[in-house]
């Protein structure tokens, strides 16, 4: 049975700030609702909700920059002007970008950026300014000259503005492998620079799941992600699964030299099922995926599962994001894609733990961001972060009934 939606809404009033008037509308909108409030003493909280760019825009990924400006990156998929192309050639994928000077309240003009190709773009800011930008670069772009699917990590240092390339592979990898990234650089402490940085991200293949426990790496930089040492392999118990062991997911460099890892499990793999719960269901595709949670207390060489063999939420949960919040909890943002056990339609999710990760509560206090899906699957896939006076800024896709993609972001804050 469906939950009730809140009895009351939100008029929320947009700032055009320059862009064209169908991007920004003055709409009435839904606040963010808490599953079962626990700790939390409230049944909603109110929120801003801002519509940004353009329909099929998807999956989009925000970070505070060092300078003050949120940056949020997403990409636009389908035709580009046919002097930019091959012959016969059509299909390419782009960053777009959305900039706020004013945590999240208004918007700069959407900018689609035509020279970086790929798909689901995320973010990270190093300690010096850096971004770290990895993505996804399928065979069948009409840039992609490899003629299969790989990885690239983009890197900026002016805060957005230009960005440099490098490419995941070809060496060491096996001959045209579809090579994986995390969406997340972290930092830990450099034990050969007392005081320094040592940047870090992991990387693997997808290709051959024999081969997966050989082809798994966590880069290492000493730069900023200028340059990148490549040949740590860290010791994953002999992990095999459709996806590598650092893919499509992050890694938290949290308390006590601890970090947490999430790993994707794929429905066709080895270690996909699990005691169903009551109300959980199952997806008849990718969207019934589920997550485990990994820890390491060695800087990343040795990995085991954490409590519970790794059980991490349930079937059609996954894209974790990670945000320690400046009250000292860690919370979890992540997209239910199939089989909500909430009672609300596909979209963004979040909880929150109290002791940096050790436990996670899926059932109560369970915030959800995001509930106006159509259909199947809308991306979620958004994350949050905290800005400067301890407002939450959340960003998402999701499907209209036009069945097109679209994007908002969210401004919301905890109650104390």
């Amino acid at each position: 049975m469906l939950l009730r939606m809140p009895v009351f809404l939100l008029t929320l009033i947009l700032v055009t700030n320059g862009l064209p008037a169908a991007e920004h509308a003055t709409r009435t909108k839904l606040p963010i609702v808490v599953y079962q409030p626990s700790r939390i003493n409230s049944a909603s909280l109110p929120a801003v909700r801002t519509p940004l760019g353009l329909p099929n825009d998807y999956k989009p990924w925000i970070a505070q920059l060092q300078n003050g400006d949120l940056l949020v990156v997403a990409f636009s998929y389908g035709g580009v002007p046919k002097n930019q192309l091959k012959e016969g050639e059509s299909y390419s994928e782009r960053a777009i970008f959305f900039r706020s000077r004013d945590g999240g309240q208004t918007w700069l003009p959407r900018e689609e950026r035509r020279d970086i190709h790929g798909r689901e773009f995320a973010l990270t800011v190093l300690s010096d300014g850096s971004i770290i930008m990895p993505c996804h670069f399928l065979a069948s772009d009409a840039f992609n000259e490899s003629g299969h699917t790989y990885s690239k990590i983009f890197r900026s240092e002016d805060h957005g503005k230009t960005w440099s390339e490098t490419r995941i592979g070809p060496d060491p990898f096996p001959a045209r492998a579809s090579t994986q990234s995390d969406w997340t650089a972290f930092e830990i402490p450099d034990p050969q620079r007392p005081g320094k940085r040592l940047a870090c991200i992991g990387v693997s293949t997808a290709q051959g799941r024999e081969s997966a426990p050989q082809n798994v790496f966590l880069w290492q930089s000493r730069d900023g992600g200028q340059t990148w040492d490549k040949n740590l392999r860290p010791d994953t118990r002999g992990w095999i699964d459709v996806d590598g062991f650092f893919c499509q997911s992050v890694t938290y460099a949290g308390e006590r030299n601890r970090l947490l890892h999430v790993v994707r499990v794929d429905r066709t793999g080895p270690h996909w099922k699990m005691k169903l719960h009551p109300g959980e269901d199952l997806a008849g595709n990718d969207n019934g995926d589920r997550s485990m949670l990994w820890i390491s207390t060695d800087a990343g060489r040795s990995w085991r599962k954490h409590t519970d063999g790794g059980r991490f939420g349930t079937y059609g949960e996954m894209y974790p994001r990670f945000l320690k919040l400046a009250d000292g909890r860690l919370m979890l943002t992540f997209t239910v894609r199939s089989g909500s056990t909430d009672g609300f339609p596909p979209g963004l999710r979040a909880i929150l733990s109290e002791d940096d990760g050790d436990t996670w509560d899926f059932r109560h206090d369970r915030l959800v961001i995001s509930y106006e899906n159509t259909g199947a699957s809308g991306g979620g896939f958004g994350n949050t972060v905290q800005t400067p006076d301890g407002s939450l800024v959340s960003v998402y896709s999701y499907r209209k009934p036009d069945e097109k993609t679209y994007i908002e972001a969210v401004r919301w804050k905890l109650p104390h």
